[in-house]
């Protein structure tokens, strides 16, 4: 009599499933605790302090994120991404003003992130280069929020989603010589203060 094959176990593919998405929800604790961490304690915390606060192993920390150095790229793209999300969700609202929604959002991350940023600048890392396709991403969102404020009159007729960028960059470095990245309040009335020059100037 011929032996059949045995039945292929569901089980093992779904265990292959949860494991893998165990791992990303591992993963992106680490991430949240590291972002957190860098913010409130600076960039001297270790690899294996932040597994600690995270709830998880050390070699998974390690696993992951071999160096610091690809620790701080993962918190600063992965803060790309979140703010992707968040510019997603303001397109579908339709609120003309949206843009400074998200320009206020956009600095207070650069604000928060700062030491972040710094270490990845002195390691000659370009998140624009690292992560080409988010920050085209998060660019686009810009554009098509800048477009819509510039139809309903809600920002200055001749400001160019170039110049948006180049301020919301230079927000961040306007934060840093204030020394306000760890005042939410300073480095909010700073963010402001950029904000209202992109406004309808009164004739």
């Amino acid at each position: 009599m011929s032996s059949q094959p045995p039945e292929p176990v569901p089980a093992a593919h779904g265990s292959d499933r949860e494991l893998r998405a165990d791992a990303r929800r591992n993963r992106e604790r680490v991430l949240r605790t590291a972002q957190q961490l860098f913010a409130t304690e600076g960039l001297g915390v270790s690899l294996d302090e932040i597994a600690r606060r995270a709830g998880v192993g050390p070699g998974t920390v390690h696993r992951h994120f071999p160096s610091k150095e690809a620790l701080y790229l993962a918190v600063a793209i992965d803060q790309l991404r979140q703010l992707v999300a968040e510019a997603e969700a303001l397109a579908a609202t339709g609120d003309p003003a949206a843009l400074f929604t998200l320009l206020s959002r956009m600095m207070a991350s650069g604000a928060e992130n700062a030491a972040v940023k710094s270490a990845l600048v002195a390691a000659e890392f370009d998140l624009r280069t690292a992560a080409p396709d988010v920050a085209a991403d998060l660019t686009r969102h810009v554009a098509g929020l800048l477009h819509r404020a510039h139809e309903a009159g809600a920002v200055r007729h001749d400001l160019t989603v170039d110049e948006v960028m180049a301020l919301v960059a230079g927000a961040f470095a306007a934060i840093r010589h204030a020394n306000a990245e760890t005042s939410r309040k300073r480095a909010a009335h700073i963010a402001q203060l950029i904000l209202d020059g992109l406004r309808p100037q009164p004739r």
